[in-house]
């Protein structure tokens, strides 16, 4: 995440909706708008978009002429693990020393249909990067929670260091795959949850996944 960034709470597709009869703007109430969030992540309806999606994702995968080094990016946060008990904890805000502390504690949960798509991978023999916007104060954590829930197998895992703590998210994650690119990796697929996560390119497939907490640019 870009946690320079503000942290922009998304409660509805748009938190105004157009109203067809009068054609004005109506006002979501911020209180219903939390709880349509809050059931949708907590009935099967996110399960089953995921699901959906990473179907998809292993067709193509597996109807392609693998290149020299294939390798598809991860996103961490809402992609790979799953911060949503925590966002939920405090009301869904965001403040960043409570999220530090929470990063610490190396305890968020895997996401299964990413991780479902990831095992997949390494039956490929497909390499995997994590290209997260966590700061290089939270690495050593976001190590651990990954190999803890079941991420053992990976190439690196690439998080901000002080001096990229100013740039957008879609900054430092393009700059991040162009190194990659660089390097001789061949990024066949990206999965993340925002759009921040896929801008500028060399991304290859594209996977994105649900998340109507927040927007990251």
């Amino acid at each position: 995440m870009n946690y320079k960034s503000v942290f922009i709470i998304v409660l509805l597709t748009v938190l105004f909706i157009r109203c067809s009869n009068n054609n004005t703007d109506e006002i979501v109430n911020l209180g219903a708008a939390k709880k349509v969030v809050q059931n949708y992540y907590e009935s099967s309806k996110y399960e089953r978009d995921c699901k959906e999606i990473i179907d998809k994702a292993i067709d193509h995968i597996n109807g392609l002429t693998l290149p020299e080094k294939p390798t598809v990016i991860f996103d961490i946060d809402e992609t790979s693990l799953a911060n949503y008990q925590h966002i939920k904890k405090i009301d869904f805000g965001y403040y960043y020393d409570i999220w530090l502390e929470w990063l610490k504690q190396s305890d968020a949960v895997a996401i299964p249909q990413t991780k479902r798509f990831y095992d997949f991978l390494l039956t490929k023999n497909i390499n995997v990067v994590f290209i997260s916007g966590r700061n290089d104060d939270s690495y050593q954590a976001t190590l651990k929670n990954l190999v803890d829930q079941g991420y053992t197998k990976f190439d690196t895992v690439i998080v901000r260091n002080k001096n990229e703590r100013n740039l957008s998210a879609s900054e430092f994650k393009l700059d991040k795959r162009k190194e990659l690119t660089q390097k001789g990796f061949n990024i066949i697929a990206n999965i993340g949850d925002q759009m921040s996560d896929f801008y500028g390119g060399y991304s290859g497939y594209v996977i994105k996944l649900p998340n109507y907490i927040y927007l990251i640019d």
